[in-house]
């Protein structure tokens, strides 16, 4: 009973010791550099679904990654709750963003503008009424991320 109770505490000395290095050696590859930016652009209309899960899995993903995350939501006059899921979802979450309210008519021209100012490796679009930008979203089946 000993044993293995010294056993457990050694495995997680071990861990603890893993994940300071772990830390550690990040710290020393990025020097003083602040985290990278990754922003998410997400094009949405009555949404409510997915939104939550839109929001956590870019969340955990850029988490994973050693980024901060910037979201865009583009709401084209929901009717349900998708913007006040999006900001319950994003307020515990270190995650900073902003929700504009638009005509499905302008997306295009708002994308281009936030496009024009963003790096284009840091920049993902997914507009959830379209199949093949669900593969954008990490943790998806078939996700290309």
């Amino acid at each position: 009973m000993i044993a293995m109770l010294c056993w457990i505490i050694g495995c997680y000395g071990i861990a603890v010791a893993a994940v300071h290095l772990a830390h550690g050696w990040q710290k020393l590859v990025r020097g003083s550099r602040p985290a990278p930016w990754m922003h998410v652009v997400i094009v949405s209309e009555n949404d409510e679904r997915h939104i939550e899960w839109m929001v956590r899995a870019f969340g955990f993903y850029t988490w994973l990654r050693g980024r901060q995350l910037h979201m865009t939501l583009l709401d084209c006059g929901s009717t349900d709750a998708t913007l006040a899921i999006a900001e319950r979802a994003v307020r515990g979450a270190r995650i900073s963003w902003n929700a504009v309210v638009i005509t499905p008519a302008e997306v295009d021209r708002v994308l281009d503008d936030l496009e024009s100012t963003q790096p284009a490796e840091a920049f993902v679009v997914v507009r959830l009424n379209r199949a093949e930008d669900l593969r954008k979203v990490p943790f998806m089946s078939g996700s290309a991320i």
